[in-house]
């Protein structure tokens, strides 16, 4: 595992003494002593090119340290913040004016914009829109969510290949599901229960793979309006009736919620996909090399845990023609401060960030996180084969992550996983009502994150 450094890394670069007139300062949350030294070098090249600006980088400022220090416009407050993730992107850019610029004036200009279309990929350009405002360009560190399957343990049930549709997923769960003389689990086939693993993203990952919406197009909440959800989630509870209960839903949940409380950590080589408690899930890239050298920045072609495929996530028979091989993908972005003194040097520092091949290019070959730019190379020489679905699964039409107005941090899937735990429970009889009841606090706290 790479060494960490200090949180409070600082670097200054300029050529000229009047350079300090035109300071961009540039936050970001990484902290791995490759990620600075490529963030350092990406900086330095700006530099280069701009000699008249003064770029200030702060590393290891995660991205709430950011949103405080922009709401309270403070004087040593960031120009470019970085978020870590897609999820977080509502806090920055929905409702109103956002705390980040507009940058629908900076792209389109005729002298210094960007064509996006042109520069990267369809799935990075969706994960830059939030409630219909554009206010972010995406940075390295992709995240695709797909379909991990022990391809010996399905050898050993009689598969060949993956399943590729949520009934087969079923299906192939009931052969590769073990038990022990008491009924106890002993190998699940797949678990398709909300708080196994994954921090409550099932809901997003399964909502994928019946083609659900989150949101309508004037951004309020699908969840009681497309009945893509209510057939999730009646498919996630015959599965777990058939599949744990042999067609009795409270036995198989009980033996379910059982498995689960004993499941391995999740950051190490006991994590039950490693030690063959589960055959197949779905889970995000950065992952895999754990999975496969038990390392989370290592990637190897003979992967010593697991004997691993990916694909894209199985899909309902409905959506299987539009759907089929997609998955989830999200991106790190970065916008411009509100408060910012000098919005057209920080443009000029963000598009420098945001189209630099060599740092999108050194993500990719450090653990695989497959670049945002059409211009990077497609992938790394000597990556496994294994690893290569990762690139079909984000350049797939329909993989995307979801419109992102402003709930907070993940909070649109904290209350839909909240809804599927109290079903698979058995807890709700009133599945109309409960997924209404959910759109609502949802919409509830949209309305009160609008930003004028």
């Amino acid at each position: 595992m790479v060494a960490t450094i200090a949180a409070s890394s600082l670097i200054a670069l300029s050529n000229t003494a009047s350079a300090a007139d035109r300071t961009v300062t540039v936050w970001t949350p990484h902290t791995r002593a490759w990620q600075v030294t490529e963030w350092k070098a990406a900086i330095a090249r700006i530099q280069a090119a701009n000699p008249q600006l003064n770029i200030v980088l702060k590393t290891g400022m995660d991205m709430s340290v950011s949103l405080k220090a922009i709401v309270a416009n403070k004087s040593d407050g960031p120009d470019i913040s970085v978020t870590n993730g897609n999820g977080n992107m509502g806090w920055f850019c929905a409702g109103g004016e956002g705390i980040w610029q507009k940058l629908n004036t900076m792209i389109s200009s005729k002298r210094d914009g960007i064509n996006l279309k042109t520069t990267f990929k369809p799935s990075a350009n969706s994960a830059t829109i939030s409630g219909h405002i554009r206010c972010a360009l995406p940075m390295p560190g992709t995240e695709v969510f797909a379909f991990f399957y022990n391809k010996d343990l399905l050898a050993k049930a009689g598969y060949s290949t993956p399943p590729s549709t949520t009934a087969e997923l079923l299906e192939y769960s009931k052969k590769l599901t073990t038990f022990d003389k008491d009924g106890n689990i002993l190998t699940a086939g797949f678990v398709p229960k909300s708080g196994y693993y994954g921090w409550g993203m099932e809901s997003m990952w399964l909502g994928q793979a019946f083609g659900a919406r989150w949101y309508n197009a004037n951004g309020s909440s699908a969840l009681a309006i497309d009945t893509k959800w209510a057939k999730m989630l009646n498919w996630q509870k015959k599965f777990i009736a058939d599949v744990y209960g042999n067609g009795d839903f409270e036995k198989g949940t009980k033996a379910l919620t059982k498995f689960n409380a004993a499941k391995g950590g999740e950051w190490g080589v006991k994590h039950d996909f490693i030690t063959g408690r589960v055959a197949m899930k779905m889970d995000a890239n950065w992952m895999a090399p754990l999975y496969c050298t038990g390392d989370s920045w290592a990637l190897a072609d003979t992967c010593k845990y697991v004997n691993m495929g990916v694909t894209g996530f199985p899909t309902d028979a409905s959506v299987k023609s539009t759907h089929s091989g997609a998955g989830v993908v999200g991106y790190p972005i970065a916008g411009i401060s509100k408060t910012t003194k000098n919005v057209k040097d920080a443009w000029i520092v963000l598009k420098g960030l945001a189209t630099d091949v060599k740092l999108s290019y050194a993500y990719d070959k450090v653990g695989g996180a497959p670049s945002p730019l059409t211009a990077a190379a497609a992938k790394p020489e000597g990556l496994p084969k294994w690893y290569e679905p990762f690139y079909s699964v984000q350049n797939h039409p329909k993989s995307i992550y979801k419109l992102m107005p402003n709930t907070g941090e993940h909070q649109d899937e904290t209350i839909l996983a909240t809804l599927m735990a109290a079903w698979q429970d058995g807890a709700v009889t009133d599945l109309k009502g409960a997924l209404q009841d959910a759109a609502s606090k949802i919409d509830q706290i949209i309305s009160r994150n609008q930003v004028d």
